[in-house]
């Protein structure tokens, strides 16, 4: 199944292994993409769409930016600066930009919007107490652009984190 055939349907990210920090977007049970960490630690990440494939890695500390490449590619695609709740924007070589915000008070609901405000890719889900996984949803007024798949990757790259940092900080605090 390809991404455009997808849109407006019910996607699902899903880590099909507990010890693996692997995650797979399917639909009916047929893969879409595959986001893939490279160590067990670290945010190295490889997705792949199609016959697409990019690169996801998290710098710095106290400004943190993700950066988003081709494959093989030392030059950045786009760069993802996020704020204190995990909202941010995320520009693109090409100049649009969106909007990530989570929805609703948990944080569990994240959407990218574009400049006008339009949902471009939605995201629910919660972290399991062993596996991740989420529902990701492509809006219409996505279709056929060149950012779609980038974000549809990204969204899920960043809840993964976010949920990995959330963990580790309750270990931290449940350890003092």
């Amino acid at each position: 199944m390809t991404l455009n055939e997808a849109v407006g349907q019910d996607l699902e990210w899903r880590q099909p292994g507990a010890l693996h920090r692997f995650y797979q977007l399917t639909r009916d049970g047929r893969e879409i993409a595959t986001l893939r960490f490279e160590k067990s630690y670290g945010s190295l990440a490889t997705g792949v769409c199609g016959q697409a494939e990019w690169t996801f890695k998290r710098t710095g500390f106290l400004s943190p930016k993700i950066s988003v490449r081709e494959a093989g590619s030392e030059t950045d695609l786009a760069l993802f600066t996020p704020g204190w709740t995990g909202s941010g924007w995320v520009v693109f070589g090409s100049g649009r930009r969106y909007h990530l915000r989570h929805t609703n008070f948990w944080g569990t609901e994240w959407v990218f919007e574009a400049e006008d405000g339009g949902a471009a890719i939605t995201l629910s889900g919660s972290q399991g107490f062993v596996k991740q996984s989420g529902a990701a949803t492509v809006a219409q007024s996505a279709v056929g652009l060149p950012e779609t798949p980038v974000m549809l990757l990204l969204i899920w790259y960043l809840r993964v984190l976010m949920n990995e940092d959330a963990s580790s900080g309750a270990v931290v605090a449940a350890s003092g």
